[in-house]
């Protein structure tokens, strides 16, 4: 009797996942489709023997982005699995921000044959190009059907997809042909999971070039900056591996401890709050023109540039020496143009150029930049009252307020993730040491709203009970997110802030606007109840109406081991008002006690 292709397709999907797993692939989030039925049953086959970890999702795009938070929180590869056709094109926006940001992300699509490819055949589009783009490398079975695979073609396959995803973290697409039949019956199941084997598969059928690693090994020129002169270092988000963060973390305690050079850190950058010549509100402190009386300094950068416009204009200036570090990236991340960039990590060179550098000298040079950092921190400590009083005296809830008061109140041990646009850009100018005290999380590799609770729902499977703060617009452009609920090892307390629409834009400078109304073209508020769309979902929720009640809201969402939203309202024209006047009275209070920072 002859043997179905559909038991083909199904002994070859099993063989794939077993292989990806003994690589250590734990995680797979699978969408639904037809074309993909072989790796669904495969992927449950493993699961039910406790082989992997299986998430389903309706929404291939929430699905990529649940998979990029795993990733992100794991330092581990993840997978998606998904249909052929437009369900593709919906992995494009996470594989943009884990490209971005350098998660390792893998991509696994079913695709129609290459006899139904450009014929007009439904559902047969040109999917193997949707996300090369942004993707680290591209593989794809035999075009006329995976089935004709061999065993070494796919050992390479998943062996090349692996490395390339992990050794420079980020997305890998490999897409899979299958021929029909798609569905293997209930025998032809049981005989591939007892242990049947293709015969055609341990033979070399297909032959294969095999893509080689066309990199070629240069002598690293090591870039050098004098310790014992003038200098700064700003650190952006973090976009190393997981295991790399420690190293990373000890290299900037031994040249901070060499320099004395002051440290300004994104929230995002992985910076402890215990590391001595930590600037917490160094972004407020380039309204005050401190900075603009330095003429001639270092700049060392470590990773991507913070979001800060005022440090963007500053770096621009001429009279600076800048080297910007990144860990492994060796992609062009100076969007300024003005820096020497090294990618082969900061603690790699940290211990590099320490083996040449004698004993700290005791000379004047040495002095000066101590001098820059002690002066800052006694802006800090000054600034750290001066917005409490600001910020948390009249118990009005505004977004500075919350990025304030948000870390005090959260325990510790928490991690927080927050949503681009005004979240990030406000605990990094209002949080002070709270941004430090724990591990924030972000997705500032593309900067887009898309995907936020699907993004924190991942990072909670893996991190436990957290945080998003996020805006109104992005948990609405994100909703399917909240189907994820239904996993048990998800806890996630979502606190969304609620400016009707995108806040963010009232930061825009747009003085008028000629033959539109600003609110409908830019902040595009949306007529949705949303305590009564987490009523739908069968979720916990709270409304916030003053800071005094914050306090209490989080108490009760802890109590509880269910994902909960809570609500506050925010006015987006009054807080923008507020930033700019605390950046003008600031100015004006630093410069009049200058005398008592000397």
């Amino acid at each position: 009797m002859a043997i179905s292709l559909a038991r083909y397709n199904f002994f070859i999907s099993l063989e794939l996942l077993k292989t990806l797993v003994a690589k250590g692939v734990k995680y797979f989030v699978l969408c639904p489709g037809s074309r993909s039925g072989s790796l669904a049953l495969a992927a449950a086959s493993l699961y039910r023997r406790k082989e992997l970890t299986l998430i389903t999702s309706i929404d291939e795009r929430s699905a990529a982005f649940l998979a990029l938070g795993i990733s992100a929180a794991s330092g581990q590869v993840s997978a998606v699995i998904t249909t052929s056709g437009s369900a593709v094109a919906n992995l494009l926006p996470a594989a943009v921000e884990a490209d971005r940001s350098c998660h390792p992300l893998l991509f696994l699509t079913a695709d129609r044959p290459l006899r139904l490819k450009e014929c007009g055949a439904n559902q047969a589009v040109n999917q193997q190009d949707f996300l090369r783009s942004v993707c680290r490398y591209f593989d794809e079975s035999p075009k006329e059907g995976i089935h004709l695979i061999s065993k070494e073609r796919l050992k390479f396959l998943v062996e090349k997809s692996f490395e390339m995803s992990t050794n420079k973290p980020g997305p890998v697409h490999i897409n899979l042909a299958y021929e029909e039949p798609l569905h293997p019956c209930e025998i032809d199941q049981k005989k591939v999971l007892d242990g049947w084997i293709f015969e055609g598969f341990l033979k070399d059928k297909i032959t294969s070039s095999k893509i080689e690693n066309v990199e070629v090994f240069q002598s690293l020129k090591l870039p050098k900056l004098d310790p014992f002169s003038l200098g700064i270092i700003i650190i952006g988000p973090w976009r190393g591996k997981a295991k790399q963060l420690l190293p990373f973390r000890v290299a900037l305690k031994k040249w901070q401890k060499l320099t004395g050079w002051p440290i300004l850190a994104d929230p995002l950058s992985g910076v402890e709050n215990d590391q001595e010549g930590l600037i917490n509100h160094w972004d407020l402190f380039f309204s005050t023109g401190l900075f603009e009386k330095i003429k001639e300094i270092q700049v060392l950068r470590l990773g991507p540039i913070p979001p800060s416009r005022e440090l963007q204009t500053w770096l621009k200036k001429p009279g600076k020496v800048q080297l910007l570090i990144t860990e492994g990236d060796s992609r062009n991340l100076d969007p300024i143009g003005s820096s020497t960039q090294f990618s082969e990590g900061f603690s790699y060179w940290v211990n590099k150029l320490l083996e040449g550098i004698p004993t700290k000298p005791e000379i004047d040079k040495e002095i000066v930049s101590q001098k820059l950092t002690n002066k800052l921190i006694k802006y800090d400590l000054f600034t750290d009252d001066w917005l409490d009083k600001r910020l948390l005296g009249n118990g009005l809830i505004t977004e500075p307020a919350l990025a304030r008061l948000l870390p005090r109140i959260l325990p510790t041990s928490i991690p927080v993730m927050l949503a681009s646009s005004s979240p990030i850009r406000d605990w990094l100018s209002y949080s002070g040491e709270g941004a430090f005290i724990r591990r924030c999380f972000g997705f500032r590799g593309a900067s887009g709203i898309d995907g936020t609770l699907s993004m924190g729902m991942g990072l909670s499977i893996i991190m436990g009970r957290m945080i998003l703060v996020t805006g109104d617009l992005a948990l609405l452009h994100d909703t399917n997110g909240w189907l994820f609920s239904k996993d048990k090892n998800i806890s996630l307390i979502v606190i969304m802030i609620d400016n009707g629409g995108g806040g963010i834009f009232n930061q825009l400078n747009i003085n008028t606007i000629q033959e539109a109304d600003f609110k409908e073209i830019f902040l595009m508020p949306q007529q949705v109840c949303y305590l009564t769309l987490a009523k739908a979902y069968g979720l916990k929720y709270k409304q916030v109406a003053c800071l005094d009640d914050l306090e209490q809201a989080i108490e009760w969402s802890f109590s509880l081991s269910t994902n909960v939203l809570i609500r506050v309202c925010t006015n987006s024209v009054e807080d923008q008002k507020l930033r700019v006047s605390l950046r003008e009275d600031l100015k004006r209070t630093l410069s009049e006690n200058l005398s008592s920072f000397d």
